[in-house]
């Protein structure tokens, strides 16, 4: 257990993913944010300037000056196993942001400094922890949903998320294997693997226009169930949803609208039994509307919600002595599912990006 009452926190990295972490962090009660580094004088000014918080150069001066409890990697996936490891051997717990690495070997080189240092490795799958993705989980786990059948995640792409604008093809995201629709590819890949468990066998097809992979789609064997992962830069509009199919009912997730779906078989005569289910249906989206816009007009609607209840449960997890919410396995085993879904797609070091003029 950390003895420390409120446990000290600081980031490598300062980029945009940073101030969504300091923003969550600043409203966990048992943290304290000490410090952060980044190479980039720049980006440490914006993140001084906004958050009031001290900021360094490289990891060894924020080590000595911040003497943190934790540190969140928030840096390119390709820089989070030298420094998780660099970290854990300096003896701090260490949280990395989706994807806890590229490869399965640096995961697994990550997991076992972790065990050599008896620290704890944690990686950010913060989707798993968004409010509506708490709610199916919970009628899962209760067995409102029965027997857990087959899991569907669909991620779609918004006009522009797959392109780079001119001027940007150093950008860290054009290094990714498979481009900028790998980095679409982490939080599906790990929803996906939550719900079926251990994955065993993947396949994986593909389809390309022009050279470019527009379209990606994975059948995988969990240990708990049959599930389907699709990646598409086609679709309009985009969707990103989670289907969850039981014995009993099917839940469906709209993780843009943050919504929740039950389906369940009605006892009705069969023209009834055309109508009711659409009531039903209706009656649930209303209801979710309603909230939401009230949550909304409350100020309460925030990006990545599930980043803020994460953060809440490994802080209280950490402070108990308790292991993290997402063990390093957890994201190791999401990491060679991703892996194995890019060696099939055979997609190479990276996916041709479409230059759009710079605004």
């Amino acid at each position: 257990m950390i003895s420390t009452t409120r446990l000290r926190v600081a980031l490598v990295g300062c980029g945009r993913i940073a101030h969504v972490h300091c923003a969550y962090l600043r409203q966990v009660p048992a943290v304290e944010l000490v410090g952060a580094c980044d190479p980039l004088r720049a980006s440490r000014e914006q993140l001084t300037a906004r958050w009031q918080v001290p900021t360094y150069a490289d990891a060894d001066e924020l080590l000595s000056a911040a003497r943190p409890d934790v540190v969140h990697v928030v840096t390119p996936p390709a820089t989070h196993a030298t420094l998780a490891v660099q970290l854990l051997e300096a003896g701090l717990h260490v949280l990395v942001e989706k994807p806890m690495a590229l490869t399965t070997a640096e995961a697994d080189m990550m997991v076992a400094a972790a065990r050599r240092t008896n620290r704890y490795l944690t990686v950010d799958h913060n989707r798993w922890f968004d409010p509506v993705m708490r709610r199916a989980r919970a009628l899962l786990d209760a067995g409102r949903l029965g027997t857990l059948v087959g899991v569907e995640v669909y991620q779609g792409a918004q006009v522009g998320e797959a392109e780079l604008p001119a001027g940007e093809a150093g950008h860290w995201k054009a290094t990714l294997p498979g481009g900028i629709l790998y980095d679409l590819a982490p939080h599906p890949a790990y929803l996906l693997r939550g719900f079926v468990g251990r994955v065993g066998g993947v396949h994986v097809v593909t389809r390309a226009e022009e050279g470019r992979l527009r379209e990606l789609r994975a059948v995988v064997e969990g240990e708990d169930a049959l599930g389907s992962l699709t990646i598409s830069l086609a679709t309009r509009p985009f969707m990103n949803r989670v289907i969850l199919y039981g014995s009993t009912m099917t839940a469906e997730v709209n993780l843009n609208n943050m919504t929740l779906i039950l389906r369940r078989e009605r006892q009705a005569p069969k023209l009834v039994g055309k109508v009711l289910p659409n009531i039903d249906e209706a009656a649930q989206l209303l209801r979710a509307t309603v909230v939401n816009g009230i949550e909304f007009i409350r100020g309460r609607q925030r990006y990545y919600p599930g980043m803020g209840l994460h953060f809440h449960a490994l802080y209280q997890a950490l402070a108990a002595g308790q292991p993290p919410p997402v063990s390093a396995e957890d994201g190791r085993d999401g990491v060679w599912l991703l892996e194995e879904i890019w060696r099939q797609a055979g997609v190479g070091a990276a996916v041709p990006l479409r230059r759009v003029a710079a605004v």
